[in-house]
């Protein structure tokens, strides 16, 4: 019996659908929210969320709009 072991950093998922719906479909408000979010530090961002500090004045939902793996942004267009 043989297995891969693969090792990756945790990454921000965007559901861009929904962000440009929340905008109106402007793009160049999606971009800028994708960079600002993607320049911060990972492993303050949930905690960030929860207590409204150093978020960006908009109406983003972790777990809606924005996910903090790849896995939970799978998990979310999987299962919702």
């Amino acid at each position: 019996m043989s297995f891969k072991i693969s090792l990756a950093r945790p990454a921000l998922a965007f559901d861009s659908g929904a962000i440009l719906a929340l905008y109106s479909g402007n793009t160049k408000f999606l971009l800028g929210v994708q960079i600002y979010l993607l320049s911060r530090d990972h492993s303050n961002l949930k905690s960030d969320f929860q207590h409204g500090n150093g978020k960006p004045a908009v109406e983003l939902v972790l777990g809606k709009h924005v996910f903090l793996s790849v896995g939970e942004y799978y998990l979310r267009t999987k299962t919702g």
